[in-house]
């Protein structure tokens, strides 16, 4: 991870030998998460998770139209799962969370709207869940570390639109569609999806 950030870092000061052209600022968002898996049966119990994403980002201006954008930032993910059958109840969160670089390649239809799209690379950073089993009113409660169970990186790819203002202000909706696994269990798949609106705003 170290050897990415410091790449995003050198990134950033290339691009800054041309400061008119390159510009960085901050941002926040909103995220609602799901963990969708290969088991159907499991995927209709589950209710997603809302969270949020905090950050720096960066966008380098080719020409009017291209620009490339980065973004370092710390983002909460997992799912919820709500089950009830025969009297037995069955609640479930899954907490992760990480440290997330996406690359987009963005398009300018005009000065202020943009479509993007591009790769997402994220590393754990902590994964932990609880769990609460009732039947016939007597509940039971479970919690702990899960991280030896998810793997240390995730990749995804992302789709988006934004809205950039003069003063600086960046608005900013976006989806991640999960590609890899990060379900360590050989028999079991299972993959980040997100949607993301987006705050930000750019210093310069």
């Amino acid at each position: 991870m170290k050897k990415t950030v410091l790449l995003f870092a050198l990134l950033l000061s290339i691009a800054g030998i041309k400061a008119q052209e390159f510009h960085y600022g901050a941002k926040l968002a909103l995220n609602r998460t799901s963990l969708p898996s290969n088991d159907s049966d499991t995927n209709k119990y589950l209710k997603g998770k809302i969270g949020f994403e905090v950050g720096f980002m960066g966008e380098y201006m080719f020409n009017d139209n291209f620009a490339l954008a980065g973004e370092l930032k710390y983002a909460t993910a997992g799912d919820y799962l709500e089950m009830s059958t025969s009297g037995l109840d069955f609640k479930s969160h899954v907490n992760l969370s990480y440290v997330q670089v996406p690359v987009m390649a963005r398009y300018y239809i005009n000065e202020s709207f943009s479509l993007e799209a591009g790769p997402q690379l994220g590393f754990l950073t902590s994964a932990k869940y609880d769990t609460t089993t009732s039947y016939n009113g007597n509940s039971q409660s479970d919690s702990g570390d899960m991280k030896d169970q998810i793997q240390s990186t995730d990749f995804g790819f992302n789709l988006g639109a934004g809205y950039k203002m003069e003063n600086g202000l960046f608005i900013n909706l976006r989806y991640t569609l999960g590609i890899s696994d990060i379900d360590k269990e050989d028999n079991s798949t299972t993959k980040n999806n997100s949607i993301q609106f987006g705050v930000g705003y750019f210093f310069n």
